[in-house]
């Protein structure tokens, strides 16, 4: 596990210095989100309690999730000896939200293991079901306490013992055979709910404006809170649920308030319909050239600057833009096949294209290590195209491999139009990585899906998985981290900033690459930030 490193934490009312003072705990981790453990764990010493690796005569309190992963993880007749309190990590939830330590007695596990599958004595059990001390009302329970009345399919996310998710037979490992990838369950991974959608279409709308603009600050302050409000288990109905949560500012904060009191956001309506600003500047940018921009840079290969001049020029739609002479043939595709692009593809077409692709590479390349990333590799249920990554594990096959996979697809009928093709490998340049971009189809059908296919050497393949992987406010934390410590991050390695040219560090795995940088280790299903 990578050293933890400190985040800079929004305040709240529940951190009082010293609360846990003399705490002497045992964290039982089997069944609890890594990324949710390490915040109990920073709250923990931060407030004055010790966390000890071992269950030792120190410990004065031990948290599980439920009896049966606490007997799984810790032998029972340790336990019988064991003179402290054991209780569920809910006890330490609503201590934190409540500002004090709240008593103990209804949070206590059963250490008898017939009662190992009791649902009253685990997370989800005293979620939702009211005691003395924790006696709610559905409109005062906090969030955990709130899932089960909100709707019989929410789960308790953190419930998930990640040790057993999906992923990968061995999550260390940048690639994995293809006989070892196991994705057939990973829609499960991430799910949100979503049950603000009003707040976070709003928001995206914002992120397509401020793109538009050039104002990349502001645009990724909306794409930040979006997932983290997307994520969350109740409908927003005051804004006060949503002070205590990352990316979420003051400013955000204001614009929650007004969408759920109004229906509306007048910095939106501002940008859409305002007539004084479509007399001013291009920073005040009229709504009519908003909304322009913003749909010609979602045309393939159409970035801000070509989307102005295109609009400057007097186009207003995507049908004025077919006899635009400018444009290159990878933007012209772009435009043509702008409605099949923009659909998301479900996630078991995805896997289906996976095996397809993997298949076809052993038929080109036997040993060839083929992976889809992005979001299909977190998990997500469904994706707006498929990065998929590539390598050999001998170290040199790899040289030559793309033009005869390129070929051998196109044969098939599974890729279609080429958008962009650069082969490194065989002079080695461009530290060896051949890229291929195009349009595929699923068979059986003439819908077209953006593909992106990057062939790594092996010895630098784990910087390319993370890459593609994603997502982006990872990469962009990985990137910010190794930037503090000297270094500069991208797809094909880690290199000493001070010196040009300076050799890449030798790192063979998606978790040596976390470990050297100090950065918490995710699961990819647990990239979704």
């Amino acid at each position: 596990m990578a050293p933890k490193t400190k985040k800079k934490e929004l305040p709240h009312s529940s951190d009082q210095p010293g609360m846990f003072d003399g705490m002497v705990v045992f964290l039982v981790e089997k069944g609890v989100q890594a990324r949710r453990l390490q915040i109990w764990k920073q709250k923990l010493v931060q407030m004055g309690a010790t966390i000890e690796d071992r269950l030792s005569k120190k410990v004065t309190h031990i948290f599980a999730m439920n009896s049966k992963d606490l007997l799984q993880q810790v032998d029972s007749e340790h336990l019988k000896r064991f003179k402290g309190n054991v209780l569920l990590y809910q006890w330490l939830e609503d201590s934190l939200r409540s500002g004090e330590k709240v008593a103990e007695d209804s949070y206590n596990l059963n250490l008898d293991s017939e009662e190992g599958n009791d649902p009253e004595k685990s997370l989800e059990g005293i979620c939702s079901k009211p005691t003395k001390e924790n006696n709610y009302s559905d409109e005062k329970l906090p969030h955990c306490k709130r899932i089960r009345f909100l709707s019989d399919d929410l789960k308790v996310v953190n419930e998930q013992d990640s040790s057993t998710s999906p992923v990968s037979s061995n999550p260390h490992a940048p690639v994995a055979s293809n006989k070892d990838v196991n994705t057939s369950e990973l829609a499960l991974c991430y799910n949100p709910p979503d049950l603000n959608r009003n707040i976070t279409e709003i928001f995206g709308k914002l992120i397509d404006i401020y793109r538009a603009l050039g104002d990349e600050r502001r645009s990724f302050s909306y794409y930040k809170a979006i997932p983290v409000i997307e994520k969350l288990p109740f409908k927003i109905e005051s804004v006060e649920q949503v002070k205590h949560l990352p990316a979420i500012g003051k400013s955000l904060q204001d614009h929650i308030h007004e969408i759920i009191t109004t229906g509306k956001l007048s910095k939106l309506e501002h940008f859409e319909t305002d007539e004084k600003a479509q007399r001013l500047t291009i920073t005040v940018i009229i709504s009519d050239m908003v909304r322009t921009i913003t749909l010609f840079g979602d045309v393939w290969g159409i970035g801000p600057a070509t989307a102005l001049k295109l609009y400057e020029k007097g186009y207003r739609t995507l049908d004025d833009l077919k006899n635009e002479e400018s444009l290159t043939n990878a933007q012209k595709l772009g435009l043509k096949y702008f409605d099949d692009i923009k659909k998301r593809i479900p996630r078991n077409e995805v896997q289906d294209m996976e095996l397809i692709l993997q298949k076809a590479g052993e038929d080109v390349l036997p040993g060839v290590v083929i992976i889809c990333g992005g979001s299909f590799r977190r998990g997500k249920a469904t994706c707006g195209d498929l990065d998929i990554i590539i390598t050999h594990p001998d170290g040199k096959s790899h040289k030559g491999f793309l033009p005869k996979y390129v070929k051998h697809l196109k044969d098939m009928r599974f890729l279609r139009e080429d958008l962009v093709f650069s082969t490194h490998s065989e002079e080695g340049t461009n530290s060896g990585v051949d890229t291929y971009f195009g349009l595929c189809t699923y068979p059986g059908r003439e819908q077209r899906h953006r593909i992106d296919l990057k062939v790594y050497p092996r010895d630098i393949s784990a910087f390319g998985l993370i890459a593609w992987t994603g997502n982006d406010v990872l990469n962009r934390r990985l990137r910010l981290l190794a930037e503090s410590k000297g270094y500069r991050l991208d797809d094909t390695g880690l290199f000493l900033r001070s010196t040009k040219g300076s050799p890449r560090l030798t790192l063979k795995t998606e978790m040596e690459v976390f470990d050297f940088l100090g950065f918490p280790w995710l699961e990819p299903h647990e990239r979704n930030l």
